[in-house]
C-alpha cells in the first residue's frame, strides 16, 4: 500500500511561524508535524511513503524527515488544490491502494482500521471525527457507517462528523480526481472525487476516530496539539539539571542545561537548551539550542535557537519561533522588529 502526504501548503493562518518553513515542519512537543504524519503511516503498516512538496518548502520537510527511512519526495509546482496534489503524485501511486494523510493533521488514533476498511471490501474510506463545531469542517453524513455526502463548512450542518484529512482509495479513482473541474476556489477539491464515487453508486465507509484530532493549522490549534502531545512523554532527565526543582512529568534532553530553575511538566526542553533561573510549566516545549533565562512561560511552544531573556512579565499561550528574541524593554523608547502578520500585544 501507498502512503501519501500532502505537505505542499504555505500555511497562511500559521503566520509569521510560517513565514520561512512550511508549517508541517514546525514542531509538536519537539517532534516536527510531517515526522509525526510519517510515523502514523508507518504505524499503520505502510513502508511506501510520498510527500507532495512544493519547491520551496522541500529542503525543511527533508531534513524534518531525514531519520525516518526512505520518503519520496513529489513536487507541485504550483499551489491547486488537494486533488491537484494528488494528481502531481499518480505516476509514484502506480497501481497500489493510497492512504491518504493531509499533512497537517494530527492524531492520536491508529490510522490502520481505515486500511482494513479499503481491504475488506471499500471503494473508499474516509476518516471522521465528532466535533463541538461542525460548521467550522467539511460535515459527512453518515447512514450505517457508509458515507452519503461531504458539505463543506454549512451553516446548519446535518451531523456532528468532521471530515478530519485521511482517506484510503483504489488507483481508479484517480481517474475521478483527474475529471475534476476547479471549485468556486479555482482549485481541484480531493473530497469532491470522494463524491464522484459515491454519486455513482461506490462503497465509501467512514472510520470515526475516538480519541485526539487536530488540524493544527492556526495558532491556538497548534498549542492545544502541543499539550496534548507533551501529555504522552515518559519524564526523563538526560540532560543536566543543577539547584532546580522538577515536578510531574519533564522531559530534558541530551546536551540541555537547567540552573536555578522550577519546571513543573507536561515539560519538553530540547537539546542543548540553556535554562537559568526560569519558572517553565506546565504544557511548555523548549526547542533545541534555545535560551530562557530570567523568566516565566507557561502554556507556551519555544522552538530552536529562541532567546527568552529577562522579560518583565510572564509568558503565556506564546509561540516564539526559531531565532526569535524575546527580552525587557530597555531604557529608551521600546524597540521592535515586527514582521508581516506578527503580534505585540500588553
Amino acid at each position: 500500500m501507498n502512503g501519501l502526504i500532502l505537505a505542499a501548503g504555505r500555511g497562511s493562518r500559521l503566520l509569521p511561524v510560517s513565514a520561512t518553513r512550511p508549517k508541517h515542519a514546525v514542531p509538536v512537543a519537539g517532534v516536527p508535524i510531517i515526522a509525526r504524519a510519517v510515523a502514523a503511516l508507518r504505524q499503520a503498516g505502510v513502508e511506501r511513503i510520498g510527500v507532495v512538496v512544493s519547491p520551496a518548502s522541500e529542503q525543511d520537510l527533508r531534513d524534518a524527515t531525514q531519520h525516518l527511512g526512505p520518503v519520496h519526495f513529489i513536487q507541485q509546482r504550483e499551489a491547486l488544490g488537494t486533488g491537484h496534489a494528488v494528481l502531481a503524485a499518480r505516476e509514484f501511486l502506480a497501481d497500489r491502494p493510497t492512504l491518504l494523510y493531509l499533512g497537517d493533521n494530527l492524531f492520536q488514533d491508529s490510522l490502520l482500521p481505515l486500511r482494513i476498511a479499503l481491504e475488506d471490501g471499500a471503494d473508499a474510506v474516509v476518516g471522521v471525527k465528532r466535533v463541538p463545531n461542525p460548521q467550522a469542517y467539511g460535515v459527512a453524513v453518515v447512514e450505517h457507517g457508509r458515507l452519503l455526502r461531504v458539505v463543506e463548512k454549512p451553516l446548519h450542518p446535518e451531523s456532528d462528523l468532521a471530515a478530519c484529512g485521511v482517506f484510503a482509495f483504489h488507483p481508479d479513482l484517480l481517474d475521478d480526481v483527474a475529471a475534476l473541474l476547479p471549485s468556486t476556489r479555482g482549485e481541484l477539491e480531493f473530497p469532491q472525487a470522494i463524491m464522484a464515487l459515491v454519486a455513482r453508486g461506490g462503497t465509501v465507509r467512514a472510520v470515526e476516530f475516538g480519541g485526539f484530532w487536530s488540524d493544527a493549522g492556526a495558532p491556538a490549534d497548534l498549542l492545544v496539539a502541543n499539550t496534548y502531545f507533551l501529555g504522552q512523554l515518559t519524564g526523563r532527565v538526560e540532560g543536566r539539571v543543577l539547584s532546580s526543582d522538577l515536578r510531574g512529568l519533564v522531559v530534558v534532553e541530551p546536551g540541555a542545561s537547567v540552573q536555578d530553575s522550577d519546571l513543573t511538566g507536561p515539560l519538553w526542553i530540547g537539546p542543548h537548551a540553556s535554562i537559568r533561573g526560569s519558572t517553565l510549566g506546565p504544557n511548555v516545549s523548549v526547542g533545541a539550542h534555545a535560551r530562557i533565562h530570567g523568566a516565566t512561560v507557561t502554556d507556551s511552544l519555544i522552538d530552536d535557537f529562541a532567546r527568552i531573556l529577562h522579560p518583565e512579565r510572564p509568558l503565556t499561550r506564546a509561540i516564539v519561533g526559531r531565532h526569535a528574541t524575546v527580552t525587557a524593554p530597555g531604557v529608551g523608547d521600546l524597540h521592535l522588529v515586527i514582521g508581516d502578520r506578527s503580534i505585540a500585544q500588553q
